[in-house]
């Protein structure tokens, strides 16, 4: 049974090598067959327009010719084989109209509708300048010389077509059968098209082609019609029509009228984005005067109660203790005044002097203001590290206006201050033993909205917790490394074009 199954297998390999074999011989025998050029003379009637495939244009054969009724240009109709190297095509051709080129297109492949929509050559006669026209399409057109043809080239007359094709050089003759004038040009070019179909084609008129023959051609082929032309051309790309033209006119002005639109909207956003910074800065100056003068105002409101309660209570006054309130008052409105020139100052030019004081600045206004009525008690963990601008400011106004809130309204006895240095992170902590209060989010009051607008600033995360007769805890806690600001301007940009593209988007 082993011995059964090895000899199956062997015969299956030979089998499939057998195949191949037969498909590549088969594959190489059609490709010859297919690149062997025929001695033809074609039969132009309808029963053997199957031979032909139309790209663009009207085509029909009656009696020998070949008719395109079709002012398309760049109509063309093709036959052969795609591997068709050196032949010689030879056709009579007749113009129906005026300001025209046709004729004949060789080597040709990938065709498609349109002008030099196709990759082959073109020879051709020309009304308007009464000129031979050989060139090649590459889906743009490159053109040798035109040769003018004695007599120059009139509608309803016959002319007798001959190009060769041969390696890299094509030659093609022109004769009016009428004055038996004629013309040649021929052309090389290094890098050419090896092989393709036949074909005609017109351009921008009706014409008509009869006798199209096609031979294998040889090297004495091409030199026949090579010795008639005056010289040996080189295809060029020809210069393009002006750019001026009405539909680039148009695409100009509405580019024009395009970039004007935008540069409106962009003016219109400069003035919202401009607008929209001075509120954002009038905010910033009332939080400022929030954070100073009128905590200021609450110290000192908060001693004059002190004196008032004395001066009314039942035990009687005692004047130096009056006296001492008095002194106290007195240094806050001096405080007052001190902190209001600094804040004018200061929102011209930060001064950086507090930026590795900020628990020592907020234990002083916290004594400032409570005095000695309250306990003030102020702890540093960690290694404490240089805090940048930014985020210095930013503490120091959230924990000031969370001592005011303290003394003003929530009566401790105690109030502790803690700032924590903890790997990449700092913390800062106000606590007290007051009354406490509902901390819910619509009752916050313009403090608390300064507070968290600080926070917002620098991409801290602020916590207040509060519930009554417990106490408040007033914590935020910052990255100490802030991020640039090009990432900060690359992030806000971003997020107001993407806010720009939703407003369009919706509107």
């Amino acid at each position: 049974m082993p011995f059964g199954n090895a000899h199956w297998r062997r015969r299956a390999a030979v089998g499939a090598v057998g195949a191949c074999v037969v498909l590549t011989g088969w594959w190489i025998h059609r490709r010859v067959v297919d690149s062997i050029v025929p001695h033809r003379v074609y039969q132009l009637d309808a029963a053997r327009g199957n031979e032909w495939q139309a790209v663009g244009g009207k085509w029909q054969m009656v009696n020998g010719i070949a008719y395109n009724n079709s002012y398309e240009r760049g109509a063309k109709l093709l036959t052969g084989s795609g591997h068709w190297r050196n032949y010689t095509l030879k056709t009579d051709l007749r113009f129906s109209g005026t300001n025209a080129d046709m004729g004949v297109v060789l080597r040709t492949n990938d065709e498609r509708e349109g002008t030099d929509t196709y990759n082959g050559y073109y020879v051709g006669v020309r009304t308007l300048d009464g000129t031979l026209v050989l060139g090649r399409s590459d889906f743009g057109w490159r053109e040798a010389h035109p040769v003018v043809i004695p007599g120059g080239v009139q509608p309803m007359v016959w002319y007798r077509l001959v190009v060769t094709a041969y390696g890299c050089d094509l030659a093609a003759s022109v004769l009016n059968l009428k004055t038996l004038q004629s013309a040649a040009i021929a052309v090389h070019e290094s890098y050419c098209l090896a092989s393709g179909r036949i074909g005609l084609r017109s351009l921008n008129a009706g014409g008509m082609w009869r006798n199209i023959s096609i031979a294998p051609a040889s090297l004495s082929d091409y030199l026949a019609i090579r010795r008639q032309a005056a010289s040996l051309e080189r295809l060029e790309v020809l210069p393009g029509p002006p750019w001026w033209t009405p539909w680039h006119a148009v695409l100009l002005f509405g580019g024009i009228f395009a970039v004007l639109l935008v540069l409106q909207l962009f003016y219109f956003r400069m003035r919202q984005w401009k607008t929209h910074t001075i509120m954002r800065e009038r905010e910033r100056f009332a939080h400022e005067i929030h954070d100073t003068m009128a905590q200021s105002f609450a110290g000192i409101g908060y001693q004059i109660q002190g004196i008032r309660h004395r001066v009314t209570s039942a035990e009687g006054a005692d004047v130096q203790e009056i006296t001492a309130q008095l002194s106290v008052a007195y240094q806050l409105v001096r405080k007052c005044h001190e902190e209001a020139s600094r804040t004018i100052a200061m929102l011209g030019s930060r001064s950086p002097s507090f930026q590795e004081n900020v628990l020592t600045s907020l234990t002083e206004v916290a004594t400032s203001i409570a005095g000695t009525q309250i306990r003030i008690v102020s702890e540093l963990r960690g290694n404490a590290r240089p805090l940048n601008l930014r985020l210095a400011d930013a503490l120091l106004h959230i924990g000031r206006e969370a001592i005011v809130n303290a003394i003003s309204y929530a009566e401790p006895t105690l109030l502790q201050l803690t700032l924590s240095y903890a790997g990449d992170q700092v913390e800062l902590v106000v606590e007290d033993n007051g009354c406490g209060f509902d901390c819910k989010s619509e009752s916050a009051g313009f403090g608390i909205l300064g507070m968290q607008k600080h926070a917002r600033d620098v991409a801290a995360m602020l916590e207040i917790a509060s519930t009554p007769e417990s106490g408040t805890r007033v914590s935020v806690k910052a990255a100490l490394q802030q991020e640039r600001l090009r990432t900060r301007i690359f992030a806000e940009t971003k997020a107001r074009l993407w806010k720009i593209l939703g407003q369009a988007a919706a509107g």
